[in-house]
């Protein structure tokens, strides 16, 4: 009997154990939240209504979870197939639930712990050697719905295949990353990472740096999470980061960096004045109110201004394009900057080398570790790849560093990188055969590098390729060259699109997907390209740049066969117009994606007012009556820049629809989507023009224009709003032709809309709000 979780206990309704819960329910699966008593089970549930970021995808999932306690409800246990026990670190407590539960679970129910810290060998000391085969760790990171990483550790008695049921659960069904780890303090990702942040404070001190130098430069600039290191340590908690440091200390007598988990005595004073960080409002950064935030001084321990620094080494790597020659650029200019980051770059990369065997058999558990649980770019072994192993191990020894047995006989083999490709798929370094071996993948995970590495690239642009997926299925990905990680679409994107569909047509290709190879589908239109326009007053061009989108993305909709987006992260004003015109959405589950153009001054101009009110149409009742409702539901999503927290959340607002689908786990989304190209290519029958688009005309327009103004006269917009709001309005309510006794076609609707979309780009407002987006990355309100 194939094995399958149907209902899991979480026991511990803390926040940990609520998002877990919470989270399982986000996949469909019903749990028991068990705490002491019955108020503590259900305050937990509760709070998931209220924290931020939210941890559900849809409120209404919350039901499928049941608040239970030990007294009344411990023989439930025995209805569920995976107990996961999420209390606090206490071994003696852990102990003492096992005992309880144990004896109620049936038997072929697993038991796992969440702890971060505690031996596995310490938790099964008492537990029956029945259950040993079926206990193991699943170490979830917080938050469970974004943060991508489980480690699993298992123990001499753990059966194996039992881990790897639930692995395949944990990255099917949640959508984790899965790393193998070993029994050991703190596992990997700890270990490594907070290793990472307490030589950071040991560098910081000896360089003279400040808070927010260092966070500046720990940052997003060497591919780390924005918060870099002080600002991450306020969030996570010091107490908790010194928990986990003294954790490693205090169990690595063979550590070689043993004392760089000692913890400094100004984090021992600010532990001893309850400056925990961001729970107690006040840590490395003390926020004084909405416009002043003060970092602390680490020699005077007073809060002060935060300053940042400008450093030649930061200039520099500015003219990278690439995370890989911003760090080659970073560490090699001889500035203060350039030798922190150096020296802690060097620092991290041997440490992380040393402890192989000892908390994984091979680099890639770590690399991913440190890429889902710490949020970085690259994982170590990545990086000293992107350095240069031979450059920097040579550099290393001149430190006087000593570089690890493995890493030397890697190098004297000839072997000059972690990572290669054999021809046919990835490959990494494994010291143990002293030989590449294949990177380990998901069958429904798929690498757009190796399909083009293994001949699948058709034609490759600037910004986007066409590649062939297999078995009749062809692909465009996005890479934009100059902004790699936001994807906006440009002139090389649509080309592609446009050739796209030409292509697969003359080879007799059953279909097409299109999907991004960055961390985000794409963030909208090339604002840049915009403003040049609107500076020289080339209002052909931007006439222009709007039409080709237009008439480009019709042509994929009309194509002769199926058109399947595979969207991500951010798809966002030209991202959503560009998966809003396929005939199908495969959206992984974290999908942030809305028509948001009102906040550069401007409404959707390539087709985005045309896809709600499509969108909206279908949905809502069809025909003259709900006129008026669809152009209202059109308005308040594009009118109010309406963002989706996740795919569910898209569909309640009607950026996507039911016939659409969502992947949990990100990295399966372009082989469903293949998969949906295949199922539909069988009796294909592309759409017609649409001519039965009923909008409410001016009396429809009138009613949006008073509530328009309602809202400008309670000071809630400003005049440039409202301004917009009348244009995007006579769109949505069909412009001089719509009435209820009349209905308008597709093109008269992109007409008008591309009409509308260049007078704006006409305003000086409109203009400011471009500018100061492509300056501040965030809307101007003027």
């Amino acid at each position: 009997m194939a094995f399958k979780i149907e209902k899991v206990a979480v026991l511990g309704a803390g926040v940990m154990g609520a998002q877990i819960a919470t989270h399982l329910s986000n996949a469909g699966i019903p749990s028991l939240l068990f705490d002491m008593n019955q108020e503590l089970a259900v305050q937990g549930l509760e709070g998931m209504k209220k924290l931020k970021p939210s941890p559900v995808y849809n409120p209404k999932t919350l039901e499928m979870i049941t608040p239970c306690n030990y007294d009344d409800h411990l023989d439930k246990i025995a209805e569920v197939d995976w107990v996961i026990e999420v209390i606090a670190e206490r071994l003696d407590w852990k102990q003492g639930l096992f005992d309880k539960i144990i004896p109620k679970m049936n038997d072929t129910a697993i038991l796992t712990s969440n702890t971060s810290g505690l031996a596995l060998s310490e938790m099964t000391a008492t537990m029956p050697e029945s259950m040993k085969k079926r206990f193991f760790i699943t170490h979830f990171f917080n938050p469970p719905r974004y943060m991508k990483l489980v480690e699993l550790v298992g123990g001499p008695e753990t059966d194996v295949k039992v881990m790897q049921d639930i692995a395949t659960f944990l990255e099917d069904e949640l959508g984790k990353g899965v790393v193998w780890a070993k029994d050991t303090a703190n596992f990997i990702a700890n270990r490594i990472g907070v290793y990472g942040m307490m030589l950071t404070l040991k560098l910081a001190r000896e360089k003279h740096l400040s808070i927010p130098d260092v966070d500046a430069l720990t940052g997003t600039l060497i591919g780390h999470m924005k918060s870099a290191t002080f600002r991450t340590a306020d969030v996570v908690g010091l107490d908790t980061l010194v928990h986990v440091a003294e954790n490693a200390y205090d169990k690595g007598e063979d550590d070689e960096e043993r004392d760089i988990f000692l913890v400094p005595d100004y984090l021992k004073t600010m532990l001893d004045n309850g400056w925990l960080g961001q729970k107690t409002k006040q840590g490395f950064y003390h926020k004084v109110d909405k416009k002043t935030i003060l970092s602390l001084n680490l020699d005077t321990l007073e809060y002060e201004p935060s300053v940042k620094k400008k450093y030649d080494a930061i200039r520099v790597s500015k003219n990278e394009t690439y995370l890989s020659g911003k760090l080659r650029s970073l560490v090699s200019i001889d500035d203060i900057a350039g030798k922190f980051l150096w020296e802690l770059n060097a620092g991290i990369l041997i440490y992380s080398a040393n402890r192989l065997p000892e908390i994984s058999d091979d680099i890639v558990n770590i690399d991913n570790a440190m890429k889902w649980g710490f949020g970085w770019e690259l994982g170590p072994f990545e990086v000293w790849d992107a350095l240069g192993v031979s450059e920097t191990a040579k550099r290393m020894l001149e430190d006087g560093r000593k570089i690890p047995a493995w890493v030397k006989t890697m190098l004297d083999k000839g072997f000059t990188s972690f990572y290669g490709f054999d021809g046919k798929v990835k490959t990494y370094y494994d010291p143990s055969s002293e030989s590449m071996q294949p990177v380990p993948t998901h069958l429904l995970a798929v690498d757009f590098d190796v399909v083009k590495k293994t001949g699948g690239l058709i034609k490759k642009d600037w910004s986007a390729s066409l590649i062939d997926l297999g078995d009749g299925v062809a692909a465009v990905t996005l890479h934009s060259v100059l902004q790699p990680t936001f994807n906006p679409i440009d002139g090389s994107i649509i080309s592609m699109f446009d050739q796209a569909v030409d292509w697969v047509q003359e080879n007799g290709y059953k279909g097409l997907v299109i999907a991004s190879e960055a961390p985000h589908f794409s963030a909208g239109a090339n604002l840049a390209l915009m403003l040049r326009a609107i500076d020289e007053q080339d209002w052909d061009s931007l006439d222009a740049m709007s039409k080709a989108m237009q008439d480009t993305l019709q042509k994929v909709r009309f194509a002769p066969f199926p058109v399947v987006a595979a969207p991500h992260s951010l798809a966002l004003g030209g991202g959503y117009e560009t998966i809003g015109a396929c005939d199908r959405i495969v959206a992984a589950a974290e999908l942030y994606t809305g028509l948001v153009e009102v906040g550069v001054g401007l409404i959707p101009g390539a087709g985005g007012n045309l896809r709600m009110i499509m969108k909206t149409q279908d949905r809502m009742a069809k025909g003259r009556t709900g006129a008026f409702q669809v152009a209202q539901k059109a308005f308040e999503a594009i009118g109010f820049a309406k963002i989706s927290m996740s795919a569910k959340h898209a569909v309640s607002i009607g950026y996507l629809t039911k016939d659409d689908i969502i992947i949990v786990n990100g990295e399966h989304r372009v082989a469903k989507a293949k998969a949906e190209v295949l199922a539909m290519s069988e009796g294909y029958i592309a759409p017609e023009l649409r001519t039965d688009l009923f909008l409410p005309g001016k009396g429809g327009r009138l009613a949006v224009n008073s509530s328009v103004k309602g809202f400008l006269k309670s000071g809630k917009i400003s005049e440039h709003d409202a301004f917009i709001a009348e244009k995007l309005a006579f769109v949505l309510t069909g412009g001089d032709k719509g009435g209820i006794m009349k209905p308008v076609d597709e093109q008269y609707l992109l007409d008008i809309e591309r009409e509308a979309f260049v007078s704006l780009g006409g305003e000086p407002k409109t203009r400011a709000r471009i500018e100061y987006m492509l300056k501040r990355g965030r809307p101007l309100r003027n």
